[in-house]
């Protein structure tokens, strides 16, 4: 288009000029008028010549380049820069990404170095907040909050503000309100999805009655063993409690000790502890791996299983086919009661800008498009569900990521996963530790509650 604009501005120039000439030839003849169109036709060049300029400055940024860190690799990393391509097409910025396991170590070198990388995508809402109150990471323009905030529950942008301003743009999201099943064998007995709490505990019995285990559970998890009575303790917080308690324990607003929340560990314990409602019983919960845990159900030694969207990797490691039609699925883990809406208990990423160049800003707002999630999901690289609400989640490639979709998307609320909010010597220390203690008998649910609250900085 350029070559050809060009071209066409140099031959009217050259037009221009003829004429020009032509007029001088016949100053002899005394024809003013032969000489008027000279300075017309000569103010058409430029014009001409400024429809390549016009180009242009739709894509002022072009030729820049943007770098982001972030902690996705393989696959997962390609779908990532997969999400860009109808960006950099558009504006001519060119994105490139480092993925690693190690992204937060690389990143304090980075800005010890005093040279961070342009956008980094973080999985932790407290680091984002400790990266904006030093000063690190730049606080994001409203313009660009105003363009894409509406697409998203309001708390996905509380988890990245601090000091009234916000820091992180929603990345992907992750449901952790799941309950893993096996449809042939509901179908082989008859059962039903439950779409009630009571309809759960219903289920419950009358597997029992059946002669096979209900639940499948294992929370070990070598030095982080504990994590999966953690997110237990959330869901049924959330759904006991409401999430207003819920955000109030994770900022230690009321004790960890407080009796809501001891209420919730007794719940889960009943659930846990009962005679034949676990596989293994009650004291093989703390020895069994969480991975080692899920995959009973693809047997049918037993029949439920409660985790997040990442196990689905576990089945297909073996073979099963994930969705309604195949060897295991997945149901939203029921609310007790409509008091507190669609609660749903998920994690994530943010990206967070470093730098405030303008191309920086491009991208992070493209970031929280609905075409950027449209983009990746289309790459099919697998390992992304997107919490805009306005993306086309028709685009996922199966019935089971476009059913987990629609469980994220649906959410209201939100909440994240709150010992991923707690200061690390609670969420990642003595939550998990006293847990642990309290699955495996060694303590009741008030003297976990105790240590842990004892244990808040």
């Amino acid at each position: 288009m350029r070559i050809k604009s060009r071209l066409f501005a140099l031959i009217t120039v050259l037009f221009a000029m003829a004429l020009v000439a032509a007029a001088c030839g016949n100053d002899d003849d005394d024809a003013p008028a032969a000489s008027t169109p000279a300075p017309a036709a000569a103010t058409e060049a430029p014009m001409a010549t400024e429809e390549p300029m016009e180009e242009e400055d739709d894509m002022p940024l072009a030729g820049t380049v943007v770098n982001i860190l972030g902690p996705e690799t393989g696959p997962e990393a390609e779908g990532f820069l997969a999400g860009f391509e109808p960006f950099e097409a558009r504006t001519g910025i060119e994105v490139q990404y480092s993925g690693t396991r190690d992204a937060t170590t690389e990143l304090n070198l980075a800005l010890e170095g005093g040279n961070p990388p342009d956008i980094v995508i973080i999985p932790q809402p407290g680091r984002i907040i400790q990266f904006g109150e030093s000063g690190d990471a730049v606080a994001l323009p409203q313009s660009l909050l105003d363009n894409i905030g509406g697409a998203y529950d309001p708390f996905w942008f509380d988890l990245a503000t601090t000091g009234g301003q916000v820091y992180g743009v929603p990345n992907k999201g992750d449901v952790k309100s799941l309950v893993w099943y096996s449809p042939p064998l509901f179908a082989e007995n008859g059962y039903e999805i439950p779409s009630t709490w009571a309809e759960l505990e219903a289920l419950t019995d009358q597997i029992k009655a059946d002669g096979l285990t209900p639940w499948c559970i294992g929370i070990g998890s070598g030095d982080a063993t504990g994590w999966v009575f953690t997110d237990w303790m959330e869901d049924m917080m959330l759904r006991l409690q409401g999430p207003d308690v819920y955000d109030q324990w994770v900022s230690h607003e009321i004790p960890f000790n407080d009796p809501r929340v001891v209420e919730v560990a007794e719940f889960v314990g009943d659930i846990w502890f009962e005679e034949g409602n676990v596989l293994g019983g009650r004291d093989l919960i703390a020895a069994t791996g969480f991975k080692e845990s899920s995959l009973p159900i693809a047997d049918g030694d037993c029949v439920l299983h409660r985790q997040a969207s990442f196990a689905g990797a576990f089945y297909t490691e073996i073979g099963a086919s994930l969705g309604p039609n195949g060897d295991i699925n997945v149901f939203y883990l029921p609310t007790v009661s409509d008091e507190f809406g669609t609660v749903v208990l998920g994690a994530g990423t943010h990206a967070v800008a470093f730098t405030d160049k303008p191309e920086t800003l491009a991208v992070m707002e493209y970031i929280g498009t609905a075409e950027y999630a449209n983009a990746r999901i289309m790459a099919d690289k697998g390992g992304f569900l997107s919490p805009n609400r306005e993306h086309d989640t028709s685009l996922y490639s199966s019935d089971f990521d476009r059913g987990l979709a629609d469980i994220l998307v649906s959410a209201d609320p939100f909440r994240f996963d709150a010992s991923d909010l707690m200061p690390g010597e609670v969420g990642a220390g003595e939550f998990w530790r006293s847990g642990t203690d309290y699955v495996s008998g060694s303590k009741t649910a008030q003297e976990f509650a105790d240590d842990t609250e004892n244990a808040w900085p």
